[in-house]
């Protein structure tokens, strides 16, 4: 992403996760309080918020996830990401530039 416009990455039913320039945030859209989740070299690429709203992840240059109770932000990957998806309650996979994919369970992640 090569813009500096704030963008909508990911939304829930109470979150959105937007970014502006290399800096993203977590949105709670029943307060309107923002929390920033990180920075990112070169722009976050793209954002998915789990379906029970229980963690997010932003994704580009690394990848962060972040526990949406109390917002405790943690980076799983330095790599470039292109896409990330929630396979299971508490677990994403990683598609990273060169083609290649991780698992990551969130829950052994955050200890």
């Amino acid at each position: 992403m090569a813009s500096h416009a704030d963008v909508l990455l990911a939304e829930s039913e109470h979150f959105k996760v937007k970014s502006f320039y290399e800096d993203a945030v977590i949105i709670d859209k029943i307060t309107g309080r923002t929390f920033p989740v990180c920075d990112i070299y070169g722009d976050p690429e793209g954002a998915l918020i789990d379906s029970n709203e229980k963690f997010a992840v932003v994704y580009g240059c690394g990848a962060v996830v972040c526990r949406i109770p109390d917002m405790v932000c943690t980076e799983i990957s330095d790599k470039w990401v292109i896409s990330a998806e929630q396979t299971d309650t508490q677990s994403i996979r990683l598609t990273f530039e060169d083609g290649s994919t991780n698992n990551y369970d969130l829950m052994e992640e955050q200890k």
